[in-house]
């Protein structure tokens, strides 16, 4: 069986918390589906915001590659089958770190759609039940189709399961960690089930 490479990136500024804890539960389902998986964690990371200049679109690079990490980044992004992307909800959008990799990320766009055809999906999370996480994973699935990336989402049990791993740390009984939002780690691992499955099935019949 071909084996694909799964990039999970986390979009916190806060590395090891419950946004990795979600993007974790996707990556191991992953891994048992037969997926090559690794982690990268944009918290320390420096990445500039985007100026505007459209050096991207006259000349197919963006200029401030060689001042931060974007460029290892991109490489890393080239170098995956598919992508999971991750991200809390920061007042109902993705943390800034996280919005300065996608908008960043429009010299691979503007060079030839380089991130065309990778499996992509979506994990989010927020600290109120309705927090925007929903929006933040729209958010991250209309980036990935910007780029002409394959979107999908979990396939679980329709009365219980949604298409993306979402958790809320506002509970019930009170406050909580994202593991102790059952459905949103179920919903997580099938995410991470289905990147791997369609990554897989697609391995070798897209050039």
């Amino acid at each position: 069986m071909s084996r694909v490479r799964i990039l999970g990136i986390s979009g916190s500024p806060r590395e090891g918390k419950n946004t990795g804890r979600l993007l974790k539960a996707a990556l191991d389902a992953a891994g048992e589906a037969g997926a090559e998986t690794e982690t990268l964690s944009l918290a320390g990371l420096s990445i500039l915001p985007c100026t505007g200049c459209n050096t991207c679109a006259r000349e197919r690079r963006c200029p401030q590659d060689g001042k931060d990490d974007m460029a290892m980044i991109k490489e890393r992004l080239l170098e995956a089958d598919a992508v999971i992307f991750a991200a809390p909800s920061y007042f109902g959008g993705v943390p800034g770190v996280m919005k300065n990799m996608m908008d960043r990320s429009r010299s691979l766009k503007m060079n030839g759609n380089r991130l065309r055809d990778k499996v992509t999906s979506a994990l989010s999370l927020s600290g109120l039940r309705h927090g925007g996480a929903e929006q933040v994973a729209e958010h991250l699935v209309r980036f990935g189709l910007m780029h002409g990336m394959v979107v999908v989402g979990a396939v679980g049990d329709p009365l219980s399961g949604g298409h993306f791993g979402i958790a809320s740390l506002q509970g019930d009984e009170g406050w909580r960690r994202a593991e102790g939002d059952a459905v949103a780690m179920t919903n997580a691992e099938g995410v991470g089930r289905r990147v791997a499955e369609i990554a897989l099935a697609l391995k070798g019949t897209i050039r």
